[in-house]
Formats: structure tokens, C-alpha cells, sequence
């Protein structure tokens, strides 16, 4: 991928359940950084994510990440973190229990590193041994961060060189 081209590309895109229309004929183009997506209820937002990531096919069209294939491509889900606005957090653990048990589940050893890095990165390491249920929620989305975001999403100090 070259420094000019987008780091999503959204070309001609629907989406359809049946006889429901999702998302109708969209394209777009983000380039690298920070990006949120905004509309109104029902207006395909959660559904245009899902093709991002891969989770969903794309009825219609085309759907790149950093110029691959967003769909059956595992190499690419590890260059891709959603943050949803609902949380799935276990509020007895410590922040650093949660990451902990996320770098488990990702099969990385050792951790200690790692988990250093990803709560130094959110800023969060004053807080990271008080349990997560304390946490404001602001706090707690980026203890989530540092832990991965959600499914497939790589523990964001993990593996960073």
C-alpha cells in the first residue's frame, strides 16, 4: 500500500437482508487516522462496520483495508479495532486483570511486557490495579482499548514493535 492510498476504500457497497435494504450503493474512501462514522438510527452505520471488519459480506461491491480484501482475510483482522459503544467488561477484575486475561486468550507469553505497554499507551496506570466496576466509563473504554476492543482486534501494545 503506498503512503497515497486509502486506508479503507468503499466502493459501490450494498448490503441486504431478504427484502430489507441496509446500506444502498455506497462508496467511500478514509485515509489514515482517526475517523468516526455518524447518521441517524437505522442509517447502516453498524452494518457498514461489520463489512469493514469482515464480519459481514458485502451484497454488492467492494470493501478494502490498507488495499486487501476486507472479507475471509484473517491477516487484515489484526490491523483492525472497532469500539462499540457497548461494553463487555467484567467489573471484578482489576484493569490489569482484564488485559492480563485478554493477552491470555490471544495465546501470548510472556504478558507482563506487553500489558505494561498497552495500559501505558491509554494512560491508565495509576488506575490499573482498582476493579474495573469503579472505573468511570471513559476509563473503562480505554482499559478496553488496551485490551483489544473487541473480537480478533489485537491488545493495542501487543506485538507492536
Amino acid at each position: 500500500m503506498s503512503s497515497q492510498s486509502p486506508a479503507i476504500d468503499v466502493k459501490g457497497v450494498s448490503k441486504w437482508f431478504g427484502s430489507v435494504v441496509a446500506v444502498n450503493d455506497v462508496s467511500f474512501q478514509v485515509q489514515p487516522g482517526i475517523t468516526g462514522l455518524l447518521g441517524p438510527n437505522g442509517a447502516g452505520k453498524s452494518t457498514i462496520l461489520h463489512m469493514l471488519t469482515g464480519k459481514a459480506s458485502c451484497s454488492e461491491g467492494e470493501v478494502t483495508v490498507l488495499g486487501q480484501p476486507a472479507r475471509g482475510n484473517p491477516e487484515i483482522y489484526w490491523s483492525i479495532g472497532v469500539m462499540s459503544e457497548h461494553e463487555a467488561v467484567y467489573g471484578f477484575y482489576s484493569g490489569r486483570e482484564f488485559v492480563e486475561f485478554t493477552a491470555r486468550l490471544h495465546g501470548l507469553d510472556p504478558i507482563a511486557g506487553p500489558v505494561d505497554r498497552a495500559i501505558g499507551l491509554v494512560g491508565l496506570e495509576d488506575a490499573q490495579h482498582r476493579k474495573l466496576g469503579g472505573y468511570s466509563r471513559d476509563m473503562r473504554q480505554r482499559m478496553r482499548l488496551a485490551a483489544g476492543g473487541g473480537p480478533g482486534a489485537r491488545p493495542a501494545g501487543f506485538g507492536i514493535g
